[in-house]
């Protein structure tokens, strides 16, 4: 009975510290692997350079097109589950949920709109105009 008092507290501070750990040499890893890899780059270029060989492409990894909606809706996804999840259980608190699912719909609403200065502002290019012409709307 009493190790099993002992073994509670210790595992919830035991988890904590194996993340942090873990994560440490995780970092770690990816630091070593990437100094590897520079490192053979570097060498391939000076074999090729005292070799008289045109030197090679660096290795470039493309990157990611990242979706700008995203965050938006997962706070939407987030608000709307967690304000229905605590309707459905019947607590009164539920409006709380809102706030993520107003901050995910005011993140798609700023897209939504820079989306669109940008779509009038590249049309105005297209027809020959400078869009906003000095804040008037008129051409010049």
């Amino acid at each position: 009975m009493d190790g099993e008092l002992v073994l509670i507290p210790l595992m919830g501070i035991m988890v904590p510290i194996t993340a942090i750990i873990g994560g440490v040499i995780l970092a770690f890893h990816a630091l070593k692997q990437r100094a590897k890899r520079a490192e053979m780059e570097h060498q391939e270029r000076m074999l090729a350079l005292e070799k008289g060989l045109p030197l090679p492409e660096p290795n470039v990894v493309p990157i990611k097109q990242k979706n700008p909606y995203f965050w938006g809706f997962v706070f939407l996804g987030l608000g709307l589950a967690i304000g229905s999840a605590m309707l459905i259980e019947g607590d009164e608190d539920w409006v709380w949920g809102l706030i993520f699912s107003f901050v995910g719909g005011a993140m798609l609403l700023a897209l939504w709109m820079q989306n669109r200065q940008i779509k009038k502002s590249t049309e105005g290019v297209k027809n020959g105009l400078s869009y906003p012409p000095n804040g008037s709307g008129t051409t010049q």
